[in-house]
């Protein structure tokens, strides 16, 4: 009786301290990932007067001088962009849906930016992707609203 017992503790241990330990990393992760953008604006005399952490994303915007920061850190393969909101004809949300068999297999919502000079390309923001986050949204779409207005201020 007495192991069932310890085996019961260990078990229900496990079941506290696991999702714990994934809460805890995914906030270091957004922590380093902020302050990837922090010192990416900082090199350019910006700073990040307005940001958003979610899953392995964060934007931030430094609204002085209307720089954009972004970076995503999926897989262990981070991305970092910068953008001049200055040089932007036009940003608008895409949800782009890949299907196959008429089932889709993967759902991405992105803001979509166009410049002004046609010698950059477009360029996006990933705010969800379905293979990485998860089956459903949990407030993404939102945040690119919000950014989007943020934007076009």
């Amino acid at each position: 009786m007495d192991t069932s017992i310890i085996i019961m503790s260990i078990v229900i241990v496990g079941l506290i301290a696991i999702p714990v330990l994934l809460l805890e990393n995914t906030k270091k992760k957004g922590k380093r990932l902020l302050t990837t953008i922090q010192d990416r604006a900082r090199k350019n005399n910006n700073k990040i007067t307005e940001y958003d952490k979610w899953n392995s994303y964060v934007i931030g915007i430094d609204m002085n001088s209307r720089k954009l920061y972004y970076a995503s850190n999926i897989k262990n393969d981070e991305q970092n962009l910068e953008i001049d909101l200055a040089l932007v004809q036009n940003c608008k949300i895409s949800n782009i849906r890949k299907s196959k068999n008429s089932k889709t297999e993967e759902e991405r919502l992105v803001l979509e930016f166009s410049f002004t000079d046609k010698k950059y390309p477009n360029a996006t923001i990933e705010f969800y992707n379905s293979e990485i986050d998860g089956l459903t949204m949990q407030g993404e779409y939102q945040l690119a609203e919000k950014w989007l207005h943020i934007i076009n201020k």
